[in-house]
């Protein structure tokens, strides 16, 4: 197939990419070229801006479209116009964000009630639910009859570069103790952005019309559960975890009234062909890849993301007291 990917050169594009490269599709990736574009010497690349210049895809057309990175409605509005039958079957990769209220005692599927939509032109990070929402039903009117969503949890493993998992991968395998966690019973899913990949890529060449919760797993471990996962992966012992609720300074943390949204049912995505690896293989992948960026000075941390030491012994202080 010739597939068109927006973005297509960071995370969770890149593991598209390099799957469906593997499959043997003709890929072609647009983007501004500036997040590594020496990568995928072998596709076509297209530069462009998708809020200010969509010229290099005009005239074009392709099997299929995977968009990664469309976080306003406009977004995904001007690229179908641009790209009108061109576009052959698109994938909108969404959000589990777009969920309003779930049931609190069992996973949800794909048919909860959604957030109302927002319209803003622009990204708002306290509306991200509500703006993918409306990415959603712009979409399902440019594209629906060949329209397939795909919504994530958190997107975990290599090459990720908000830093939310791969801290408490090198958190727990620097061993130091004692190590400030949110709640040892918050449920937590999330999902390696190779087998995000490798679903979606495999739903893409049946051209398939649905939308899936991808993440994983299910039942959804606990806080305390996943710690030990990565401790266990990385060969160390677990340091003793001071509980300390959540806390925006703790990655992938949640007060009590998100957990229902951290269940959410994989059925649907799972009878489609969906697997998951276990997650002790995200772990030690993670933490070879980290330690070579690292190494090589190509990791770049989002900042505001994690606790140093000091922030941590502050921290456990504050609890404490």
């Amino acid at each position: 197939m010739r597939i068109l990917v927006i973005g297509g050169s960071s995370f969770v594009g890149r593991h598209i990419v390099q799957h469906a490269i593997d499959r043997g599709h003709d890929i072609t990736l647009f983007n501004r070229g500036k997040t590594d574009p020496g990568a995928f010497p072998t596709a076509e690349h297209l530069t462009g801006d998708r809020d200010s210049d969509l010229s290099a895809l005009e005239g074009r057309s392709w099997d299929a479209t995977v968009d990664v990175c469309a976080y306003v409605p406009r977004q995904v509005r001007t690229l179908l116009e641009t790209l009108g039958a061109g576009s052959g079957h698109y994938t909108f990769v969404s959000t589990i964000s777009v969920y309003g209220q779930v049931d609190v005692d069992s996973g949800f599927d794909e048919d909860a009630p959604l957030l109302e939509p927002a319209w803003d032109d622009e990204l708002v990070m306290e509306k991200y639910g509500e703006l993918k929402v409306a990415c959603e039903q712009v979409a399902q009117e440019l594209a629906g009859d060949r329209l397939l969503v795909i919504r994530p949890g958190y997107v975990i493993g290599p090459h990720d570069p908000t830093h939310r998992f791969t801290y408490w991968v090198e958190r727990v395998a620097e061993g130091r103790t004692p190590m400030a966690g949110p709640d040892a019973e918050q449920p937590l899913q999330g999902v390696d952005g190779r087998d995000l990949a490798a679903f979606t890529v495999a739903q893409v060449e049946k051209k398939t019309v649905a939308v899936f919760h991808v993440t994983a797993p299910e039942p959804a471990p606990t806080f305390a559960e996943w710690l030990q996962s990565i401790a266990e992966a990385a060969d160390v012992e677990l340091p003793a975890v001071r509980w300390v609720g959540a806390k925006d300074e703790l990655p992938l943390s949640a007060p009590e009234d998100w957990w229902a949204k951290m269940r959410a049912g994989l059925g649907r995505a799972r009878t489609a062909g969906f697997t998951w690896r276990p997650i002790e293989d995200t772990v030690r992948d993670t933490l070879d890849w980290v330690r070579k960026a690292r190494a090589d000075g190509s990791y770049h941390p989002r900042p505001g993301i994690g606790l140093s030491p000091e922030e941590e012994t502050a921290l456990l202080g504050t609890a404490n007291g």
